[in-house]
């Protein structure tokens, strides 16, 4: 395997917008040429020290994986590559750097780390599409899978909430962290305590506003399931068990999450009978 990681820095007129719709062509642009085993990017994690960095701070992060360095080379090379860059260059103003170089972490494929993107237009403000993702505690109102939730931590750029969801009719309980980019309308989160049959798992909540009364709304997730001890996934689950329930019940909630939060968005929603 080869890795292709750019570091992409963005100019100060560059909207979220554009950033996250250069993000998105780019991702396209990969997986349509058929070249690569996987590609993903994420937003730079913005530190106070980084006010002070000497050198270049990135504003996102992408990785491109093939199998090997000619197949990389084939993609460096392709027609659609370069028209990507040439289109993107000539609209926005970027830098980029980046680095070919074998993966830095293995990860066993017994338990794969996986990623998924769920997206629903929310015909809606991005203000009420907003609203309603803070509200981490108005989750047990909308989610009908969480029963409740219990903010432990908050403050204008964070939130630390226990979590108790139903799970396959099994009720779980976590700690999550979520981190809010209100500016850009992006919050983060990772859990820091776990549901039993998972290892790990983050993603983001992003709104995009597409007008002044329509939301493009994105949920992803990074999971991976919990190492087996003695064989086993909490105690009843083979690893295969586990990883194919992980991914079920990310699948089965993402949807349901994203219509839950369209469905009370448009229904509050200034002009659709709401008010604020």
């Amino acid at each position: 395997m080869i890795c292709h990681t750019l570091i992409y820095k963005f100019g100060e007129s560059v909207s979220a917008e554009d950033r996250e719709q250069f993000l998105k062509e780019l991702s396209e642009t990969v997986r349509d040429t058929g070249l690569s085993v996987g590609f993903d990017y994420r937003s730079h994690e913005w530190l106070p020290v980084d006010d002070k960095a000497i050198g270049m701070t990135g504003t996102a992060i992408a990785q491109i994986v093939c199998e090997d360095g000619e197949t990389m080379r084939k993609f460096s090379e392709l027609t659609s590559t370069h028209e990507f860059i040439a289109a993107w260059r000539s609209r926005i103003s970027y830098e980029a750097a980046y680095a070919n170089h074998a993966p830095l972490t293995a990860v066993p494929a017994s338990n794969p780390l996986h990623h998924a993107e769920h997206t629903v237009t929310v015909h809606a403000p991005v203000g009420v599409v907003w609203d309603i993702l803070v509200d981490v505690e108005g989750y047990a109102r909308i989610f009908p899978p969480t029963q409740d939730v219990k903010l432990l931590e908050e403050s204008p750029t964070h939130q630390i909430a226990r979590l108790v969801v139903d799970v396959n009719g099994e009720v779980n309980t976590w700690i999550s962290r979520r981190d809010i980019d209100a500016d850009n309308r992006v919050i983060t989160y990772r859990q820091l305590e776990h549901a039993p049959i998972v290892g790990h798992m983050g993603g983001q909540w992003r709104a995009l506003p597409l007008g002044d009364d329509t939301t493009q709304l994105v949920l992803t997730h990074e999971f991976r399931a919990r190492e087996a001890v003695d064989g086993m996934v909490a105690g009843k689950l083979t690893p295969q068990e586990a990883d194919a329930a992980l991914r079920a019940v990310v699948e089965r909630n993402s949807v349901a999450d994203l219509g839950a939060v369209k469905k009370t968005a448009e229904a509050t929603a200034p002009g659709n009978g709401g008010g604020r």
